[in-house]
């Protein structure tokens, strides 16, 4: 996942038609709906980002 995207103008489905680069848009259970690709980091892909480090006060559990 670390090549440069594809800049092929034509895709079929999120793959691309000359190269075969997917998209990867669509996750289902851990694999690319598209290509079928396991090889996915889901913190990468993820919408929500995580904070680099914790705040203190985040870390005591509250009573």
């Amino acid at each position: 996942m670390t090549h440069p995207p594809c800049t092929h103008p034509t895709r079929t489905n999120g793959v691309c038609d000359t190269c075969g680069d997917c998209i990867h848009d669509v996750i289902l259970n851990g694999a690319c709906f598209y290509c079928g690709t396991t090889d996915i980091d889901p913190h990468a892909i993820s919408p929500k980002k995580l904070p680099d480090v914790i705040a203190p006060d985040r870390l005591i559990r509250k009573k």
